[in-house]
């Protein structure tokens, strides 16, 4: 430790020790370099919505701005997500955290990804990471964190759309509890764990028996450098299954099974991807959606592409189209006593216009492929027409 001339007079005077002077100094030097390692980020996402037409039935895809009036043809202030992080360093027994917090505009528009600490503020991420030396390392992830299936997002700024596809409302989006990963070599790594629910709830689900989880296990496999323009390719499957306590506190049963895949193509700058989730509902009580009134042992299946371009530096391009089917209001649409059926096609153009900002302009079809009409009193097709700012720090 350095010590300066004034300690030193200190010293000299008997005010304080060196050894006092000594711990201070290294207390400090302990503190800012952990504060040194700690990265502050997060991003603002801001949108415009347009139904042309009239009705404002809920629309898949918009699960922050529901289906009320005041959710279609207007403005909104998506979220406000703002993380503090302190990733691992390389060392045997490495430590880490991650913390996110999601503002959002009102209690319905953030309820969906995170755990609720007052309405509208949603505590998406609170975990710490630890390095365990076995064999390559096994990574601990402890706490509240996100979902381990599903090939998009909750975060609006790590999707090539601004809307969800249909798989999205069939997955959980956050645990709590322990999430073990293991990197067998650099083509496979594998994770497990255990969480209080199948579904975002704060503290376990009210009224289970005390055995009552949700368990996790996923794999991904990585292309290698001989595989040729495939190098980089991914293959992912994972599952989750456990109790659910939507509807407050049911000792229902559901399995989610993802499989999903991006792959690089021949064609400089054009990548392909596809996910497929399938969700099932077993148990008393259980809750075939989240929804009151599903009934046991309902189901649902969602199958997506995905076309990705980069035309310039500057303009990308992004399809999606997305096919689904389940027991009766698996979306949240309509209740009408059959099963939803239903198709969309998005086209999303991204322009790097501003550093840090994601701006893109989106238009999505969706259409009822039953009998029934699902978008106004009489219609079977919504069309929505989105512009998007992220602003990303």
């Amino acid at each position: 430790m350095k010590v300066n001339k004034w300690t030193k007079g200190l010293a000299a005077a008997g005010v304080v020790s060196l050894a006092s002077a000594a711990q201070a100094g290294d207390a400090n030097e302990t503190v800012m370099t952990a504060v040194s390692s700690t990265t502050l980020s997060g991003y603002v996402s801001v949108s415009a919505l347009w139904n042309p037409g009239t009705g404002n039935a809920a629309v898949p895809g918009q699960p922050f701005r529901g289906g009320t009036a005041l959710a279609q043809d207007s403005f909104a202030a998506d979220v406000f997500s703002l993380s503090v992080s302190k990733p691992q360093d390389e060392s045997e027994w490495a430590a880490g955290y991650n913390t996110q917090l999601w503002f959002a505009e009102t209690s319905g528009a953030g309820t969906a990804p995170g755990l609720s600490i007052g309405g509208a503020i949603q505590l998406k991420n609170a975990n710490i990471d630890l390095r365990l030396p076995v064999g390559n390392g096994i990574d601990l992830k402890v706490g509240i964190f996100d979902a381990i299936i599903g090939y998009e997002s909750s975060d609006y700024n790590a999707n090539p759309n601004y809307t969800r596809n249909y798989g999205w409302f069939l997955e959980p989006t956050t645990h709590e509890g322990v999430l073990a990963s293991y990197a067998v070599n650099d083509l496979l790594s594998v994770s497990a764990g255990i969480a209080n629910s199948y579904n975002p709830t704060v503290g376990g689900v009210a009224n289970p028996a005390e055995s009552q989880k949700a368990y996790m296990a996923s794999a991904a496999l990585t292309a290698p450098d001989s595989a040729g323009f495939l190098a980089g390719g991914s293959l992912y499957v994972g599952v989750v299954d456990g109790i659910n306590a939507a509807g407050g506190g049911t000792t229902g049963d559901t399995t989610s099974i993802y499989v999903g895949a991006t792959l690089p193509t021949p064609i400089e700058g054009l990548a392909v991807g596809i996910g497929w989730d399938y969700r099932m509902e077993n148990g008393p009580n259980s809750s075939g959606t989240g929804v009151a009134g599903a009934t046991s042992g309902a189901w649902a299946s969602a199958l997506a592409g995905y076309l990705s371009y980069d035309v310039t530096e500057k303009i990308a391009a992004h399809y999606r189209i997305d096919w689904a089917k389940g027991t009766d209001n698996t979306f949240g649409v309509d209740a009408n006593g059959t099963e939803d059926k239903l198709l969309s096609n998005t086209i999303t153009v991204d322009y790097k216009a501003w550093e840090n900002v994601i701006s893109r302009l989106e238009v999505r079809w969706d259409h009822s492929l039953d009998a029934q009409y699902r978008y106004g009193v009489a219609d079977r097709n919504d069309i929505a027409i989105i512009g998007n700012f992220i602003y990303q720090f």
